[in-house]
């Protein structure tokens, strides 16, 4: 065999053997793993100094390994134009291309800092093709051998698996942020809180598209301006109270109009609102705004007609990194679909609940209309069983519906008849015991409501005693609900300091008295006390406390003057 036929052998035995270190560096599914070898695969077939590797994204190229110079490798992700320079060259060409003096070269962009500890003399630029089109391309300085055939073979076996490790990655991630996004719904759907629900959702809207802030604007109805209700990231203190004027803004437009809009760049968008920069001191660069849309839920079975409105938008502003891209949209069109659904029904829930205590208020007034003498007293022992409740550090649950339960503890003495329950002096024994029906009456009329269930207890229990000597059933001691021993101490101390037609209110220092003398055998102790501290903070007032401080917020200035002026001689 000659000289020649040997040299070919070798050199097709090599070939084949960096083909086939090629085919084990392409078993990877990592793509950062994937980079690194390849690169370092190239550099030592050329005996280069030191490379880079740049991937296409969009219309960029990102810096996505750095060998030869440690102290580039901060770059590593660092992104610039798809048409600057050498870069934008070696796509256009779709082959190598050799710069022997690269300082003297204009294509040069030795500003973006790119291996400063490597004197770089020559560089041999490959891109990587996939289908005839650029996926990357493959920098490699000072070769010793920059015969480019073999190298952008290589590189080009190598595109491919590259492609394919970075749709492996994004459908990881798409995976990952389609995960988060189902756990995101679920604890969005498990409050009807707003303020909480609000900062839920721009919290997790940042996380998940990698953004520095976003922002949530409400609609007010009267204005038309866009409310920011709820903001995140680093300067979203300063612009806590802003306001969007109608129309205005890139919010303001996506609100109008129901469309999603992503910009790359606000400032060559006439649209962007560039006073919440002024005002927050942040700089927007990029933005991608979704509206809040929902459909108006009427109540009734009749009522079956649905109107699409916007509420609002929700902004992410600054993809950190690279741009918002169609992945980004739809993910957060689908949080935004779900926030404002979640929201209507907390609104739709917010109304039915203030509709529901407006009835319920409404009925008790009536009540307390049937004898004047009683009038507010369903409202105060309402408030003071809360002020129990809240000493005792109860549940605001329980608390809930302790104050519904104790704003309708007396609903029974509907069914009382006027001549009992207006009678000025002292009732008969057959009076009275027509009287001990109202908390059965009140059971009767309520107990089929649904929603009132856990108020049961509080309206036929408040004149049990834990002596057993109360009514209607006379329990004993702890077989009388909490709220059934918290609303008989509130009802007690109201009716002792509260005018009768029979006696005038007796002081609140003889009212504890009794109460606390009554402890043990009518009253809860632990109730009482609870009561006494609250009262002594200033937390609740009898009726006639309430009754002088109208008077005194009633009287004129100069009088109140004269008073003072009088007391102090």
């Amino acid at each position: 065999m000659s000289q020649s036929d040997l040299a070919i052998a070798h050199e097709l035995e090599r070939t084949l053997a960096l083909l086939e270190r090629a085919d084990a560096i392409a078993s990877s599914t990592a793509l950062d793993e994937l980079i690194q070898q390849m690169l370092a695969l190239l550099i030592e077939i050329a005996e280069a100094e030191a490379g880079t590797l740049y991937l296409v994204e969009d219309e960029s190229v990102v810096l996505s390994a750095v060998q030869g110079d440690e102290a580039s490798c901060a770059l590593i992700g660092a992104r610039r134009p798809r048409t600057a320079g050498l870069l934008n060259d070696t796509f256009a060409a779709g082959r190598p291309l050799w710069v022997e003096h690269l300082a003297a070269d204009a294509r040069w962009d030795s500003s973006l800092g790119e291996l400063q500890n490597v004197e770089l003399r020559s560089v041999l630029s490959l891109p990587l093709l996939l289908q005839g089109q650029a996926v990357g391309a493959i920098q490699l300085f000072n070769p010793v051998h920059h015969e480019a055939r073999l190298l952008q073979l290589l590189g080009n076996r190598m595109a491919s698996e590259l492609e394919k490790a970075r749709l492996l990655e994004r459908a990881k991630e798409r995976e990952a942020r389609l995960s988060a996004l189902i756990e995101i719904i679920g604890h969005i759907g498990s409050t009807l809180d707003r303020t909480q629900l609000l900062e839920v959702i721009m919290h997790n809207a940042r996380r998940l598209l990698g953004t520095e802030a976003s922002s949530l604007f409400l609609l007010d109805p009267e204005s038309g301006d866009l409310v920011l209700h709820v903001s995140s990231g680093p300067l979203h203190e300063k612009i806590a109270a802003m306001r969007v004027p109608k129309g205005q803004g890139i919010a303001g437009y996506v609100t109008e109009t129901g469309e999603t809009v992503l910009v790359k760049d606000v400032s060559q968008d006439s649209r962007h609102y560039a006073q919440a920069d002024q005002q927050s001191g942040f700089a927007t660069r990029s933005i991608l705004a979704v509206p809040l849309s929902t459909r108006t839920i009427s109540l009734g079975s009749e009522r079956e007609h649905w109107r699409e409105h916007n509420i609002g938008c929700i902004e992410a502003l600054n993809k950190i990194e690279g741009t918002f891209d169609d992945d980004d949209v739809l993910l957060l069109q689908t949080l935004a679909r779900q926030a404002a659904t979640v929201l209507e029904v907390a609104k739709l829930y917010a109304d039915v609940n203030e509709l529901f205590l407006d009835v319920i208020q409404a009925l008790t007034a009536a009540i307390d209309a049937k004898d004047p003498y009683t009038e507010g007293h369903s409202q105060r022992v309402a408030e003071f069983a809360v002020a129990i409740a809240q000493q005792l550090n109860c549940s605001p649950d329980f608390i809930h519906h302790l104050r519904i339960g104790a704003i309708l503890h007396d609903v029974g003495k509907i069914g009382v008849s006027d001549q009992v329950l207006k009678k000025p002096g002292y009732l008969t024994e057959e009076e009275f015991a027509e009287m001990r029906l109202h908390p059965v009456i009140g059971q009767t009329i309520l107990g089929h409501i649904r929603t009132l269930q856990e108020e049961l207890p509080v309206i036929i229990e408040h004149h049990e005693r834990l002596d057993g000597s109360g009514y209607p059933e006379g329990l004993q001691g702890q077989a009388i609900s909490l709220g059934g021993r918290i609303t008989a101490v509130a009802d007690a101390f109201d009716a002792i300091t509260s005018d009768r037609p029979y006696r005038a209110g007796l002081p609140v220092e003889e009212a504890f008295r009794r109460l606390r003398a009554g402890a043990g055998t009518e009253f809860d102790s632990s109730c009482v006390e609870a009561l006494w501290k609250a009262y002594s903070s200033g937390l609740v007032r009898t009726q006639k406390e309430r009754a002088a401080l109208r008077q005194t917020d009633q009287q004129p200035t100069s009088e109140l003057s004269n008073a003072g002026a009088v007391s102090s001689a």
